[in-house]
């Protein structure tokens, strides 16, 4: 079967969830109303149908209480994807409060299994794979790739993912797929600032009958009314259908998905990538920032961003980088965290604001980026907003970071202009957001016993709105989502940004190298656009490409105390152009290729950690394999996807490696070699 099985699968569903014939609806979500379970084929809705450029628009008004309480589904159904997409909204039209809304799941719907096929050929009871990621909390298993299987029978046939924070990728990334036996199955993201729930169950029907699993999302929890003119924004997903492709074949549809309908563009309409970036501590004085600059331009290295990250603002004084031991003890301790919610410019590094930073950073051919965290406040900031508006900050006893009420407009037109002055006078052309802190709690400090979510609800939709009113206000600016490293990447996010420090873990200058090799490597399944950070010590290939995702973050001379090159003449600037412009050539061959994993189980360390991507065309591709530290085997016998096995190719690969296959080499096996036990090959091949 060819992807049109995917897409009729998909029109199937469709058609069970919105079809004319009330009798034949299928469920696809359900709630506890007023006491009253219910389920969308149970309630009467009204829907309009919008031909858009790349989806058909259906938007769909179901009547939960006729004249006092709808919801309403934006489905996007795509035309070049197997996908269906949910935008969900509660809304009370009434004149009075709504009823009661409890045990609320956008998503549940039953996901038709065929019998699982036993090797001697016996037909019996269906069983479910969920493939899910674990998310981000700054350890060595970040993003790690993981699977349960469901069996139908009691114990064994449910499985839940729930986050313990108010970040959606902390606990596990909001990406997974449930998979039948062979060529079927499902992939979902979750649309969701907040925390999430998904569950998992599998119903038996008897031996060689179809079974039923059945898959939800929803909040944590919601017990909620809705008052009279309110509108709130519910957990949103998408839903990728997969018949007669393989697995592998289905996550680089979902790649391609997500760079299609779910990456930052610019106002062209291209997608725009992750960058190679220069970081440097937003501490730093300007002369240092500029030198660095100088040093770029000179030895012509092809960054694409200049990055300061936290320290350049709040109230005067020295806030030397938290690692920088040389000049804390010269000026003091950093104290960075206690200036979160002061956005004055810190006039002791930044004299005359970062607008002499930022211009030559462009003038230098890169663009400026700048940190930021919004949401939090601390209370020895000295910020204005402690003495003008404490009303709009949310406190928690015994804890000094206050959260800023996003949800009340007039805070959020307050952080909304207060960003757009800094980004217009400081000449800011990207917009690093920071969020380091559990927001769970004081959302739940603001909700009442009949509003349980709300205050998450609002939340949610004001920081998309927030995104939003920036993107508008200035269409080339571009947005980088850190929280604490990789803890927000939701589909709508990523829609604007890219993460481009994939994970904290890195920001430690001994971070394990191979962890974050398994990062990337598990990342690339989901999450398209992505970037890891670099320390380059020692500044060798190893180092560099571990670090190496779609784009790259590179922390060499990030603070005072890493000093630029004495001796420039000796140092090797041949090289770094080479690992920047290698950088460049992996980015471009990602866009428009597919990713085939090489190895399996990254996470352990014997084992070698490798990856290819072939170019739609099969024009070109590369290979990028690791021999971690202490592997015994020096060799690996790959087998390549998408070449063309009637080609002959040339490979070109580091420190001289260089060679001309046939296809069918690729194709059939194509050895690669690393003699050391911490070595890297990075090989690019090209059709001749």
């Amino acid at each position: 079967m060819s992807s049109k099985a995917s897409l009729d699968l998909r029109d199937q569903y469709v058609e069970r969830w919105f079809g004319d014939v009330a009798e034949e609806r299928e469920q696809l979500f359900s709630l506890v109303y007023g006491g009253r379970r219910l389920s969308s084929k149970d309630l009467p809705f009204s829907s309009s149908r919008t031909d858009c450029p790349g989806w058909e628009l259906l938007e769909v008004c179901y009547q939960v209480d006729p004249g006092v309480l709808e919801f309403v589904l934006s489905v996007r159904i795509y035309k070049d994807f197997p996908n269906v997409e949910v935008a969900f909204r509660v809304r009370n039209v009434g004149e009075a409060a709504s009823g009661l809304i409890e045990e609320l799941r956008t998503l549940d719907f039953q996901f038709k299994i065929p019998p699982h096929k036993l090797p001697s050929g016996r037909v019996d009871s269906a069983t479910a794979l969920i493939r899910y990621n674990l998310g981000a909390t700054t350890d060595v298993w970040d993003f790690l790739s993981l699977e349960h299987r469901l069996y139908s029978r009691a114990v064994a046939n449910r499985f839940v993912l729930e986050a313990t924070e108010g970040r959606p990728s902390a606990n596990f990334l909001p990406f997974f797929g449930v998979d039948g036996d062979g060529d079927l199955g499902v992939n979902v993201g979750i649309g969701w600032g907040g925390a999430w729930r998904s569950e998992f169950e599998l119903f038996c029907h008897g031996q060689a009958k179809p079974s039923i699993c059945r898959i939800t999302a929803s909040m944590l929890k919601t017990r909620f009314i809705v008052l009279s003119g309110e509108e709130l924004s519910q957990v949103g997903y998408f839903l990728q259908f997969r018949e007669g492709e393989s697995v592998p074949a289905g996550q680089n549809r979902h790649r391609h998905f997500m760079l299609r309908h779910h990456s930052p563009r610019d106002p062209s309409g291209r997608v725009i990538p992750a960058p190679i970036s220069l970081v440097t501590w937003g501490g730093m004085p300007d002369q240092a920032m500029l030198d660095r600059i100088d040093v770029i331009r000179r030895h012509r290295l092809p960054y694409e961003v200049f990055w300061i990250d936290a320290g350049w603002s709040g109230f005067p004084g020295h806030c030397p980088h938290f690692f920088d031991k040389e000049t804390q003890a010269r000026v003091g301790p950093s104290d960075w965290p206690i200036r979160v919610g002061n956005w004055d410019i810190n006039t002791v590094p930044h004299p005359d604001g970062l607008r002499k930073v930022s211009d030559a950073a462009r003038a230098a051919g890169m663009k400026f980026l700048a940190w930021f965290e919004p949401e939090r406040i601390h209370a020895k900031c000295r910020g204005t907003i402690l003495e003008e508006h404490p009303e709009w900050l949310v406190k928690l006893p015994g804890n000094e970071s206050m959260m800023l009420e996003l949800g009340n407009p007039e805070a959020l037109d307050y952080i909304f202009n207060t960003l757009k002055t800094l980004i217009e006078e400081q000449g800011i052309d990207i917009y690093r957001e920071d969020f380091n802190f559990n927001t769970l709690p004081y959302w739940a400090s603001m909700d009442g016993e009949d509003r349980v979510g709300v205050a998450e609800m609002k939340h949610v939709a004001a920081h998309w709105e927030l995104w939003e009113r920036l993107h508008q206000a200035f269409p080339e600016l571009q947005f980088d989502t850190c929280a604490s490293g990789g803890r927000r990447l939701d589909y709508i996010t990523l829609s604007y940004a890219w993460p481009l420090c994939q994970s904290d873990c890195m920001c430690y200058r001994d971070h394990d190298r191979e962890a974050t090799q398994a990062e990337n490597f598990c990342l690339h399944d989901w999450v398209p656009l992505h970037a890891g950070f670099t320390w380059l010590e020692p500044p060798d290939d190893y180092e560099f490409y571990s670090s190496s995702g779609n784009g790259i973050s590179v922390k060499i001379w990030s603070f005072e105390g890493q000093h630029l090159p004495e001796d420039e003449e000796t140092y090797n600037w041949d090289l770094a152009r080479e690992q920047l412009n290698n950088q460049r050539k992996i980015r471009d061959i990602q866009l428009n290729g597919n990713i085939q994993p090489l190895t399996k189980h990254p996470e352990e360390r014997e084992n070698w950690c490798a990856h290819a991507c072939v170019e739609l065309s099969g024009n070109r591709g590369y290979i990028l394999a690791f021999r971690r530290p202490g592997c015994a085997t020096a060799e690996m016998t790959f087998m390549l996807d998408g070449v063309d096995t009637t080609a002959t190719y040339e490979l070109q690969g580091l420190e001289g490696f260089s060679e001309v296959v046939s296809g069918k080499t690729l194709a059939s096996g194509f050895q690669v070699v690393i003699p050391q036990d911490r070595g890297v090959q990075l090989i690019f091949f090209k059709r001749r």
